[in-house]
Protein backbone atom coordinates (compact mmCIF):
# COMPACT_ATOMS: atom_id res chain seq x y z
CA UNK A 1 0.00 0.00 0.00
CA UNK A 2 2.86 2.36 1.10
CA UNK A 3 4.18 1.79 -2.49
CA UNK A 4 1.40 2.66 -4.33
CA UNK A 5 0.88 5.26 -2.54
CA UNK A 6 4.16 6.67 -3.46
CA UNK A 7 3.75 5.80 -7.18
CA UNK A 8 0.63 7.72 -6.97
CA UNK A 9 2.33 10.81 -5.32
CA UNK A 10 5.03 10.60 -7.80
CA UNK A 11 2.78 11.10 -10.08
CA UNK A 12 0.41 13.39 -9.63
CA UNK A 13 3.52 15.49 -8.02
CA UNK A 14 4.28 17.27 -11.80
CA UNK A 15 1.09 17.93 -12.53
CA UNK A 16 0.70 19.62 -9.44
CA UNK A 17 4.05 21.54 -9.64
CA UNK A 18 2.73 22.65 -12.92
CA UNK A 19 -0.80 24.06 -11.61
CA UNK A 20 0.51 25.71 -8.49
CA UNK A 21 3.60 27.35 -10.82
CA UNK A 22 1.36 28.67 -13.28
CA UNK A 23 -2.04 28.53 -11.61
CA UNK A 24 -2.07 29.00 -8.91
CA UNK A 25 0.83 31.70 -7.91
CA UNK A 26 -0.07 34.01 -11.13
CA UNK A 27 -3.70 34.07 -9.46
CA UNK A 28 -2.40 34.69 -6.13
CA UNK A 29 0.43 37.70 -7.53
CA UNK A 30 -2.45 39.02 -9.42
CA UNK A 31 -4.66 39.65 -6.33
CA UNK A 32 -1.60 40.85 -4.56
CA UNK A 33 -1.21 43.82 -7.81
CA UNK A 34 -5.16 44.60 -7.44
CA UNK A 35 -4.53 46.09 -4.10
CA UNK A 36 -2.18 48.41 -5.01
CA UNK A 37 -2.21 51.29 -7.42
CA UNK A 38 0.37 51.56 -10.08
CA UNK A 39 -0.16 54.52 -12.66
CA UNK A 40 2.39 54.29 -15.79
CA UNK A 41 5.75 53.30 -14.75
CA UNK A 42 5.84 54.82 -11.35
CA UNK A 43 6.10 52.47 -8.12
CA UNK A 44 3.12 50.91 -6.83
CA UNK A 45 2.19 52.35 -3.43
CA UNK A 46 -0.71 50.52 -1.42
CA UNK A 47 -4.27 51.39 -2.36
CA UNK A 48 -6.55 48.60 -0.58
CA UNK A 49 -9.57 48.51 -2.31
CA UNK A 50 -9.36 51.08 -4.09
CA UNK A 51 -9.28 49.76 -7.50
CA UNK A 52 -12.25 47.39 -6.85
CA UNK A 53 -14.14 50.38 -5.94
CA UNK A 54 -12.39 52.32 -8.96
CA UNK A 55 -13.50 48.74 -11.50
CA UNK A 56 -17.30 49.04 -9.89
CA UNK A 57 -17.89 52.54 -10.80
CA UNK A 58 -16.53 52.15 -14.14
CA UNK A 59 -19.51 52.36 -16.68
CA UNK A 60 -16.79 50.30 -19.29
CA UNK A 61 -16.48 47.78 -16.60
CA UNK A 62 -20.24 47.44 -16.29
CA UNK A 63 -20.67 47.27 -20.16
CA UNK A 64 -18.43 44.49 -20.93
CA UNK A 65 -19.44 41.97 -18.02
CA UNK A 66 -23.16 43.00 -20.38
CA UNK A 67 -22.18 41.99 -23.38
CA UNK A 68 -20.13 38.72 -21.57
CA UNK A 69 -23.51 37.75 -20.51
CA UNK A 70 -24.81 37.95 -23.85
CA UNK A 71 -22.12 36.17 -25.45
CA UNK A 72 -22.59 33.61 -22.55
CA UNK A 73 -26.38 33.24 -23.50
CA UNK A 74 -25.79 31.97 -26.63
CA UNK A 75 -23.71 28.54 -24.46
CA UNK A 76 -26.75 26.43 -25.40
CA UNK A 77 -25.60 26.49 -29.18
CA UNK A 78 -22.29 25.73 -28.10
CA UNK A 79 -23.37 22.85 -26.36
CA UNK A 80 -26.21 21.13 -28.54
CA UNK A 81 -24.60 22.27 -31.84
CA UNK A 82 -21.50 19.61 -31.67
CA UNK A 83 -23.90 17.16 -30.23
CA UNK A 84 -26.03 16.65 -32.62
CA UNK A 85 -23.31 16.50 -35.34
CA UNK A 86 -20.86 14.44 -33.67
CA UNK A 87 -24.25 11.90 -33.20
CA UNK A 88 -24.51 12.15 -37.26
CA UNK A 89 -21.13 10.94 -37.65
CA UNK A 90 -21.49 8.26 -35.00
CA UNK A 91 -24.39 7.16 -36.98
CA UNK A 92 -21.99 6.89 -39.92
CA UNK A 93 -24.39 9.39 -41.53
CA UNK A 94 -23.80 9.62 -45.79
CA UNK A 95 -19.56 11.50 -45.97
CA UNK A 96 -19.27 10.99 -42.50
CA UNK A 97 -15.46 10.35 -43.11
CA UNK A 98 -15.32 13.64 -44.57
CA UNK A 99 -17.43 15.50 -41.97
CA UNK A 100 -14.97 13.85 -39.02
CA UNK A 101 -11.91 15.73 -40.51
CA UNK A 102 -13.28 18.88 -41.98
CA UNK A 103 -15.51 19.97 -38.63
CA UNK A 104 -12.42 19.44 -36.75
CA UNK A 105 -10.46 21.58 -38.89
CA UNK A 106 -11.06 25.00 -38.04
CA UNK A 107 -10.01 24.32 -34.59
CA UNK A 108 -6.70 23.29 -36.00
CA UNK A 109 -6.70 27.10 -36.86
CA UNK A 110 -4.76 29.73 -34.78
CA UNK A 111 -7.65 32.12 -33.70
CA UNK A 112 -6.14 35.15 -35.03
CA UNK A 113 -5.81 33.86 -38.03
CA UNK A 114 -9.32 32.84 -37.76
CA UNK A 115 -10.13 36.56 -37.13
CA UNK A 116 -8.18 38.08 -40.09
CA UNK A 117 -9.81 36.01 -42.00
CA UNK A 118 -13.20 36.59 -41.11
CA UNK A 119 -12.45 40.14 -40.85
CA UNK A 120 -12.08 39.92 -44.58
CA UNK A 121 -15.84 37.53 -45.20
CA UNK A 122 -17.64 39.69 -42.62
CA UNK A 123 -16.38 43.23 -44.45
CA UNK A 124 -19.14 45.60 -45.92
CA UNK A 125 -18.28 44.33 -49.20
CA UNK A 126 -16.69 40.98 -48.42
CA UNK A 127 -17.66 37.41 -49.99
CA UNK A 128 -20.84 37.07 -47.76
CA UNK A 129 -22.81 40.26 -48.38
CA UNK A 130 -22.09 39.69 -52.17
CA UNK A 131 -23.09 36.03 -52.08
CA UNK A 132 -26.30 37.25 -49.95
CA UNK A 133 -26.72 39.92 -52.85
CA UNK A 134 -26.38 37.84 -55.79
CA UNK A 135 -29.10 34.73 -54.30
CA UNK A 136 -31.61 37.70 -53.47
CA UNK A 137 -31.14 38.30 -50.03
CA UNK A 138 -29.67 41.90 -50.25
CA UNK A 139 -31.74 43.26 -46.92
CA UNK A 140 -29.63 40.56 -45.35
CA UNK A 141 -26.38 41.87 -46.16
CA UNK A 142 -25.46 44.62 -42.99
CA UNK A 143 -22.15 45.55 -42.10
CA UNK A 144 -21.77 42.50 -39.47
CA UNK A 145 -18.91 44.06 -37.66
CA UNK A 146 -20.31 47.45 -37.31
CA UNK A 147 -23.44 47.32 -36.15
CA UNK A 148 -23.99 47.47 -31.86
CA UNK A 149 -25.64 44.16 -31.75
CA UNK A 150 -24.49 42.33 -34.75
CA UNK A 151 -20.89 42.93 -34.11
CA UNK A 152 -21.20 40.70 -30.82
CA UNK A 153 -23.16 38.24 -32.22
CA UNK A 154 -21.02 38.14 -35.17
CA UNK A 155 -18.10 37.56 -33.21
CA UNK A 156 -19.28 34.95 -30.96
CA UNK A 157 -20.30 32.93 -34.02
CA UNK A 158 -16.93 33.13 -35.35
CA UNK A 159 -16.11 31.85 -31.93
CA UNK A 160 -18.57 29.16 -32.39
CA UNK A 161 -17.07 28.16 -35.41
CA UNK A 162 -13.10 28.18 -34.66
CA UNK A 163 -13.78 26.22 -31.25
CA UNK A 164 -17.13 23.69 -31.68
CA UNK A 165 -14.73 20.97 -33.94
CA UNK A 166 -12.97 19.97 -30.26
CA UNK A 167 -16.71 19.56 -28.90
CA UNK A 168 -17.33 17.04 -32.02
CA UNK A 169 -14.22 15.31 -31.43
CA UNK A 170 -14.96 15.29 -27.29
CA UNK A 171 -18.86 13.95 -27.81
CA UNK A 172 -17.39 11.21 -30.53
CA UNK A 173 -14.74 10.19 -27.48
CA UNK A 174 -18.12 9.92 -25.14
CA UNK A 175 -20.27 8.12 -28.22
CA UNK A 176 -17.30 5.54 -28.51
CA UNK A 177 -17.89 4.32 -24.89
CA UNK A 178 -21.86 3.68 -25.35
CA UNK A 179 -23.02 0.16 -25.49
CA UNK A 180 -23.86 -0.60 -29.05
CA UNK A 181 -26.24 -3.29 -27.76
CA UNK A 182 -28.23 -0.22 -26.08
CA UNK A 183 -28.29 1.74 -28.91
CA UNK A 184 -29.43 -1.33 -30.94
CA UNK A 185 -32.74 -2.08 -28.59
CA UNK A 186 -33.44 1.47 -29.08
CA UNK A 187 -33.47 1.30 -33.12
CA UNK A 188 -35.64 -1.78 -32.70
CA UNK A 189 -37.99 -0.60 -30.42
CA UNK A 190 -38.37 2.31 -33.37
CA UNK A 191 -36.62 5.32 -31.75
CA UNK A 192 -35.55 7.76 -34.39
CA UNK A 193 -32.71 10.01 -34.27
CA UNK A 194 -34.12 12.72 -32.39
CA UNK A 195 -35.65 10.06 -29.78
CA UNK A 196 -32.43 8.26 -29.56
CA UNK A 197 -30.37 11.73 -28.91
CA UNK A 198 -32.66 13.22 -26.00
CA UNK A 199 -33.76 9.99 -23.85
CA UNK A 200 -30.19 8.07 -24.61
CA UNK A 201 -27.58 10.00 -25.44
CA UNK A 202 -28.15 13.22 -23.53
CA UNK A 203 -28.30 10.72 -20.14
CA UNK A 204 -25.83 8.57 -21.01
CA UNK A 205 -23.09 11.54 -21.64
CA UNK A 206 -23.96 13.54 -18.82
CA UNK A 207 -20.34 13.88 -17.61
CA UNK A 208 -19.13 14.47 -21.50
CA UNK A 209 -21.90 17.21 -21.05
CA UNK A 210 -20.51 19.19 -18.17
CA UNK A 211 -16.87 18.67 -19.16
CA UNK A 212 -17.94 20.39 -22.48
CA UNK A 213 -19.81 23.17 -21.02
CA UNK A 214 -17.25 24.01 -18.38
CA UNK A 215 -14.68 24.02 -21.39
CA UNK A 216 -17.11 26.23 -23.65
CA UNK A 217 -17.88 29.02 -20.32
CA UNK A 218 -14.09 29.25 -20.46
CA UNK A 219 -14.14 29.88 -24.28
CA UNK A 220 -16.99 32.46 -24.30
CA UNK A 221 -15.57 34.20 -20.95
CA UNK A 222 -11.85 34.38 -21.50
CA UNK A 223 -10.68 32.51 -24.57
CA UNK A 224 -11.81 35.12 -27.31
CA UNK A 225 -9.28 37.77 -26.67
CA UNK A 226 -7.12 36.82 -30.33
CA UNK A 227 -10.67 37.28 -32.27
CA UNK A 228 -11.50 40.77 -30.52
CA UNK A 229 -8.15 41.86 -31.11
CA UNK A 230 -8.58 40.81 -35.06
CA UNK A 231 -11.95 41.64 -35.64
CA UNK A 232 -13.26 44.80 -34.11
CA UNK A 233 -10.80 46.26 -31.41
CA UNK A 234 -13.98 45.93 -29.26
CA UNK A 235 -15.79 48.02 -31.52
CA UNK A 236 -18.15 50.04 -32.51
CA UNK A 237 -17.70 51.49 -29.24
CA UNK A 238 -17.88 49.34 -26.63
CA UNK A 239 -20.17 46.77 -28.35
CA UNK A 240 -17.79 43.78 -28.76
CA UNK A 241 -15.43 44.92 -25.24
CA UNK A 242 -15.58 41.62 -23.28
CA UNK A 243 -14.18 42.04 -19.68
CA UNK A 244 -10.43 39.57 -21.11
CA UNK A 245 -10.14 42.60 -23.65
CA UNK A 246 -10.70 45.28 -21.34
CA UNK A 247 -7.83 43.97 -18.92
CA UNK A 248 -5.65 43.98 -21.78
CA UNK A 249 -6.72 48.21 -22.61
CA UNK A 250 -6.81 48.72 -18.71
CA UNK A 251 -3.16 47.61 -18.46
CA UNK A 252 -1.60 47.81 -21.59
CA UNK A 253 -2.77 50.65 -23.09
CA UNK A 254 -3.86 52.72 -19.82
CA UNK A 255 -0.78 51.04 -18.26
CA UNK A 256 -3.02 50.32 -14.98
CA UNK A 257 -2.20 47.20 -13.76
CA UNK A 258 -3.87 47.86 -10.37
CA UNK A 259 -7.14 48.43 -11.70
CA UNK A 260 -6.33 45.48 -14.82
CA UNK A 261 -5.39 42.62 -12.10
CA UNK A 262 -8.53 44.63 -10.36
CA UNK A 263 -10.85 43.34 -13.33
CA UNK A 264 -9.05 40.02 -14.04
CA UNK A 265 -9.69 38.78 -10.53
CA UNK A 266 -13.65 39.87 -10.91
CA UNK A 267 -13.84 37.89 -14.11
CA UNK A 268 -11.91 34.96 -12.34
CA UNK A 269 -14.77 34.81 -9.53
CA UNK A 270 -17.42 35.23 -12.71
CA UNK A 271 -16.33 32.50 -14.75
CA UNK A 272 -15.44 30.38 -11.57
CA UNK A 273 -19.30 30.96 -10.51
CA UNK A 274 -20.70 30.20 -13.73
CA UNK A 275 -19.11 27.52 -14.25
CA UNK A 276 -20.01 26.19 -11.03
CA UNK A 277 -23.46 26.82 -11.46
CA UNK A 278 -23.88 25.42 -15.07
CA UNK A 279 -21.82 22.08 -13.85
CA UNK A 280 -24.50 21.76 -10.62
CA UNK A 281 -27.54 22.42 -11.99
CA UNK A 282 -26.67 20.34 -15.13
CA UNK A 283 -25.50 17.07 -12.52
CA UNK A 284 -28.74 18.29 -10.73
CA UNK A 285 -31.08 17.69 -13.64
CA UNK A 286 -29.38 14.52 -14.38
CA UNK A 287 -29.71 13.03 -10.97
CA UNK A 288 -33.29 13.80 -11.20
CA UNK A 289 -34.22 12.44 -14.43
CA UNK A 290 -32.64 9.33 -12.71
CA UNK A 291 -34.69 8.84 -9.85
Amino acid sequence: MRRELLIGILFVLPGLALAILFKLVPLIRGFVLSLYETRGFEDPTFAGLANYRRMIADPAVADSFRNALVAFATLPVWIVLPLVLAFLIFQRSPGWTIFRAAFFLPYMIAPIVVGIMFRQILAPEGPLNALLTAVGLAPLAIEWLNGPTSALLSLTAVALWSFFGLGVLTYLSGLATLSEEVLEAARLDGAGFWRMLVSIVIPLLKPVIGYWTVLCTSGILIWMFPLIYALTRGGPGSATVLPEYLVFTTTFQFLDRGTGAAIGMALFVFVALVSALVVKRMYAEGKAKAR
